[in-house]
């Protein structure tokens, strides 16, 4: 009986978003987080792609600084320097290009969400820093108003 019961609850589970990638699963958990959370894991997470999704979610808010923190703080240093292999992309399937986007931060969290810094299906980060498009200006930016 105790079986029966939890085939129900677990049918639930599994059907809240079926296909769903792990790299989405947490992109979309990121956006289901306040403002408040996402600086707390700027500020604290030692996981670098944890850092990249809070960044990047902050940056779709156009969240830049706080209170003495900025985007980048952690993360501008890697600008440029390529850690990532790039092969090619398919034409007939890839359909983003950077212009898609309505601010780089958008652009930084769908390409995070499907699978950067690792996979770049859309190549949206050509160089392999793990900054897609023009996030990188948007963290200098953020890094300038900081300063004042």
């Amino acid at each position: 009986m105790r079986i029966l019961l939890a085939v129900p609850f677990l049918a639930a589970c599994a059907a809240q978003n079926p296909g769903q990638t792990p790299a989405r699963a947490e992109q979309q958990r990121m956006t289901e987080l306040d403002n408040a959370a996402l600086w707390q894991i700027q500020a604290n997470t030692d996981d670098r792609l944890e850092l990249a999704r809070a960044e990047a979610e902050l940056g779709s808010r156009d969240e830049l600084v706080v209170q003495g923190s900025y985007l980048g703080r952690r993360t501008l240093s890697a600008a440029g320097r390529s850690r990532y292999r790039r092969g090619r992309t398919d034409p007939e399937t890839d359909i983003l290009a950077c212009d898609d986007f309505v601010t780089n931060g958008a652009a930084q969290v769908e390409f995070l969400g499907a699978g950067g810094p690792r996979v770049d299906q859309h190549a949206l980060d050509p160089d392999g820093d793990g900054l897609a498009c023009n996030w990188v200006e948007t963290l200098r930016q953020a890094a300038a108003r900081a300063r004042g």
